[in-house]
C-alpha cells in the first residue's frame, strides 16, 4: 500500500508534495517449476509467481524468449493449462541486438491487441536477461506500469538481471542508456533452466556472480575457486553430491549478496556501490564488440561480439590490474583472480582492451552515469576501494599486463 503523502506550503508560499512510495518483490528459489502444481494463494496472499488472486482474472499476456519458447514451448504451456491461465504466448528474439527500442513498441502492439486489464493481469517472462530488461522497460511504460511476473530462463537472468529493479535497452552506441526503475512482482529462480544452455552462457552468468565473489563475499569466491569448474561442468544440475551442494551454494549466496547489496540501494541514490565492479569499461567493450562482430556481413566470418559477463570479466581484471599497482591486492591475489576467472570459462584478453580510445571513452561515459565521479570500485580483499582517480596511464599499464597473462580469449 503507497504511503499517504503530505502538502505542506513553505515559507515562501509554495507548495511542496512530499509521497514515498514502497517498494516490495519477491523472490523463490525452486528446482521443476514446469513440473510442479502450486496451490491457489489464500485470500491476502501476494506470494504467487502466476499472480493469481481469488476471484480475479486469469488471463495473462506471456512473454517468452525465441529459444526459450522452442525448447520449453510446451512445459510452459501445459504448466499453465494446468493452473487454469488463459493465455497468448508471444515470443521475441533474445540477444543484445534485440534489445533495441523497436522491440519495445512492438511489446506495447502486443499489450494493446491483447486488452491487458491495467492492474489486474501481469504479463508472465520467460527468459535471460535481454528478455527481462526489453518487456520490463515496456511494461514499466505501457499505461505508466503493468505488472510482470519473471522466470529468468539463463543464469545472467536468475543472479542478476531478475532480481534488481532496472529495466532498459540499448540507444545509438551505448548499453541501457533508456530505462526505469521498476521491479517485477515476482521472481521464480529455476535451476533446471540452465540444463539447456551451453557452457559458455554459463560461463557468462558466472562472471556476474564472480564479481558477487570478489567485492561482496570472499567465501563464495572461495567456493568459485575450489568447485566453480565442477559446476559449470555440470551445467548447475548437480550431478554428484559434491557438485549439486556447490551449485546450490553459489547460487544461494549470490542471490543474497546481490539482494543484500541493491535492496538499501535500489534507484542507486548512492553511486559508490560494490556491484559496479566489472561494469566501468565493460559498458563500451560490449556495445564496441557487438558493433565489430555485425561488421562481418559474411555469417563464416563473422567475429563472435562478447556476451555480457564476457566484458564484465575483462573489466574486473582490469580493475584488479589497477587494484595491484595502487596496493590494494598483492600479486598472489591478482593471479587467484586470474586463474579463477579462467576456470570459469570466462577471457582474460580481448583485442579491444588494446584500444585506449575506447577505454578512455569507456570511463568517460560510466563517470557521467556515476554523477560526474569515477567511483571505479577495485578489488581489496574480499570487499571494494573505490577510486575517482584513475588515469589513462593507469589503465595502459593494466591492460598490458593483462594481454601478458595468456589464457582464454575471445579476440
Amino acid at each position: 500500500m503507497t504511503a499517504p503523502g503530505i502538502l505542506r506550503r513553505s515559507p515562501d508560499g509554495d507548495y511542496v508534495v512530499e509521497a514515498t512510495h514502497p517498494v516490495k518483490y519477491g523472490v523463490t528459489v525452486t528446482d521443476g517449476v514446469l513440473q510442479q502444481t502450486l496451490p491457489f494463494p489464500e485470500p491476502g496472499s501476494d506470494r504467487d509467481p502466476l499472480g493469481r488472486v481469488p476471484g480475479g482474472s486469469m488471463r495473462r499476456l506471456v512473454v517468452a524468449d525465441r529459444e526459450v519458447a522452442r525448447l520449453y514451448g510446451d512445459p510452459i504451456q501445459e504448466f499453465l493449462t494446468r493452473h487454469g491461465i488463459e493465455f497468448r504466448l508471444v515470443a521475441i528474439p533474445g540477444g543484445e541486438s534485440s534489445k533495441r527500442w523497436k522491440t519495445v513498441r512492438r511489446l506495447c502492439r502486443e499489450f494493446d491487441s491483447f486488452g491487458i486489464n491495467r492492474r489486474g493481469e501481469p504479463i508472465i517472462v520467460f527468459g535471460g536477461g535481454v528478455v527481462l530488461d526489453v518487456v520490463g522497460l515496456a511494461a514499466s511504460i505501457y499505461r505508466r506500469g503493468i505488472p510482470r511476473l519473471i522466470f529468468p530462463t539463463t543464469l545472467v537472468g536468475q543472479i542478476d538481471a531478475g532480481l534488481g529493479v532496472k529495466t532498459g535497452v540499448d540507444f545509438g552506441p551505448f548499453k541501457n542508456r533508456l530505462g526505469t526503475y521498476a521491479p517485477a512482482q515476482w521472481a521464480t529462480i529455476d535451476r533446471r533452466f540452465l540444463a539447456t544452455l551451453d557452457a559458455r552462457r554459463l560461463s557468462d552468468g558466472l562472471a556476474e556472480i564472480l564479481k558477487v565473489g570478489i567485492a561482496v563475499d570472499a567465501s563464495l569466491f572461495e567456493v568459485l575457486r575450489a568447485d566453480g569448474r565442477k559446476v559449470l561442468h555440470e551445467s548447475f544440475q548437480g550431478r554428484t553430491d559434491s557438485g549439486d551442494r556447490a551449485a546450490r551454494e553459489i547460487l544461494d549466496s549470490s542471490i543474497r549478496g546481490m539482494l543484500g547489496e541493491l535492496a538499501p540501494n535500489l534507484r542507486e541514490d548512492e553511486m559508490a556501490r560494490s556491484v559496479y565492479l566489472g561494469h566501468t569499461w565493460s559498458p563500451a567493450v560490449e556495445m564496441e564488440a557487438l558493433c565489430r562482430s555485425q561488421r562481418w556481413w559474411l555469417p563464416w566470418r563473422r567475429r563472435p561480439s562478447l556476451l555480457h559477463g564476457e566484458a564484465v570479466a575483462l573489466d574486473m581484471m582490469l580493475s584488479a590490474g589497477i587494484a595491484l599497482d595502487r596496493g590494494h591486492i598483492d600479486k598472489a591475489e591478482y593471479e587467484l583472480i586470474a586463474e579463477t576467472t579462467d576456470s570459469l570459462g570466462l577471457p582474460l584478453w580481448d583485442s579491444l582492451l588494446a584500444n585506449s580510445r575506447l577505454l578512455a571513452r569507456g570511463l568517460r561515459d560510466t563517470t557521467r552515469h556515476r554523477g560526474g565521479r569515477q567511483l571505479a570500485p577495485l578489488p581489496q580483499g574480499g570487499k571494494v576501494a573505490f577510486a575517482s582517480d584513475i588515469t589513462a596511464s593507469e589503465v595502459a599499464r593494466a591492460a598490458r599486463r593483462q594481454h601478458s597473462l595468456g589464457g582464454r580469449a575471445i579476440g
